[in-house]
């Protein structure tokens, strides 16, 4: 596995949280979150890690500065934990176990060789199984106490859509982002020496994906700030201004928005809306008549003249339904969504189907349950456009990142939060 998939990969899961390994020498307090103490023995671990995984030069200077920013970011993943528990949502052992298995194959690795790669790096696992947890405890907070409470109406999509119309032809930017915020008006001096701190490596070279899954604390974080493509008029007017203004691969100044403050990077450019085959998402009906993998010739041409017959009849997707019904073991069902591109397994299929009229049949095609024939019901983004179910799910998103901050805040305002000097 390459150096640079693997810190990517510490980067997503392991922002080091607090290790479990105690000092025999007694360790100074920096910080207590409620009946929690963090120590400054677990904020020196946390701070080394954050450095070795964003390829950043360690030095003294380097440590110190990044002492209170990450400190803060200890404690809200200690309330974190802590309000998981509470809810009764704290992620259990074998959820942190199949997230390190999920690491693994991700990273090309065999079983166990996380460990023992974290270990020849010199970073203890109780670190990662600990962000691990935390991280898991933050998704679980969401969907139990955020989620239901954000809806998207069918009014919002429609102004969406009409404003994404709009846009059509004009440039659109793929955008990542480090965000920094800023919960109060005290705390925004702060806010920006953090988000220059972050600058300053990014102007040594430090990578933007990492530095994003570390100090980031936007819903993006974990894809290393990734905001996907980015049509003008979309977010923050000031954010818009510089992400007109930026060259590709050129990170942005500290953009101070409502929120907090902005690091921008513009990945790549493009044509809104160019016609993209692959990416239309086709909404099919399906008719499977089973065949064994291993049936006769014979058997094999006695099924497939049944298939073909069958096919005579259908005029619209939704005839396959009554002619499963005319053939003993035919079973029939829709399959909504399904990316094009994504049909390229099978080559008859890719070749075939995306060009069908709505209401169109091919087939009969073979496929590991027997002989499969397809109707076309409906397209979605043959134009280029964005479907509404991709629109809602990018309004929901923000939604969920804007109330996820207030919930974040609520926490942070109930706690008991006592930090010493780092």
């Amino acid at each position: 596995m390459s150096a640079p998939l693997l810190r990517l990969l510490l980067a997503v899961f392991l922002v080091a949280a607090p290790v479990a390994v105690v000092s025999a020498q007694a360790l100074r307090v920096v910080a207590r979150v409620n009946d929690d103490a963090i120590t400054d023995f677990e904020l020196k671990q946390r701070i080394t890690f954050a450095i070795r995984t964003a390829g950043m030069q360690e030095t003294p200077d380097l440590q110190q500065r990044l002492a209170s920013q990450l400190l803060r970011q200890m404690i809200d993943e200690r309330l974190q934990i802590q309000n998981a528990k509470g809810l009764g949502v704290k992620p259990s052992e074998a959820e942190v176990n199949q997230r390190v298995s999920e690491i693994e194959r991700s990273a090309g690795m065999q079983p166990g060789q996380f460990k023992l790669y974290l270990q020849s790096i010199g970073v203890p696992y109780e670190i990662a199984a600990q962000q691990i947890e935390a991280t898991l405890a933050w998704a679980k907070i969401v969907r139990r106490r955020v989620r239901t409470q954000v809806d998207v109406s069918d009014a919002e999509i429609d102004d969406a859509m009409a404003r994404i119309r709009t846009n059509v032809g004009k440039t659109e930017s793929r955008v990542a982002e480090i965000f920094i915020p800023i919960d109060k008006v005290d705390q925004a001096d702060e806010a920006k020496r953090s988000a220059d701190r972050v600058i300053e490596q990014l102007r040594r070279g430090a990578s933007f994906p990492a530095l994003a899954q570390q100090f980031s604390q936007g819903a993006t974080a974990q894809q290393g700030g990734d905001l996907g493509w980015v049509l003008p008029g979309t977010l923050d007017p000031a954010v818009d201004a510089a992400i007109d203004r930026l060259a590709p691969r050129q990170p942005s100044e500290a953009i101070r928005t409502p929120a907090g403050y902005h690091i921008l990077l513009v990945v790549d450019r493009r044509a809104f809306a160019s016609s993209k085959p692959d990416d239309v998402r086709l909404n099919l009906v399906q008719l499977t008549l089973a065949l064994p993998v291993n049936a006769s010739a014979d058997e094999e041409a006695r099924v497939k003249a049944e298939a073909q017959k069958l096919m005579v009849p259908v005029r619209q997707c939704a005839d396959l339904f009554s002619q499963a019904g005319q053939s003993k073991g035919a079973t029939a069902g829709k399959l909504d969504g399904i990316r094009a591109g994504d049909l390229v397994a099978n080559r008859e299929m890719y070749e075939q189907i995306p060009k069908l009229a709505i209401g169109g049949i091919a087939g009969p095609f073979r496929v590991a349950e027997g002989l499969q024939i397809v109707s076309l019901c409906s397209k979605e983004g043959a134009d280029g456009l964005p479907t509404r179910d991709v629109v809602a799910q990018q309004i929901l998103v923000q939604k969920l990142e804007a109330a996820s901050r207030r919930y974040m805040r609520e926490m942070r305002r109930v706690a008991t939060i006592d930090i010493k000097q780092p």
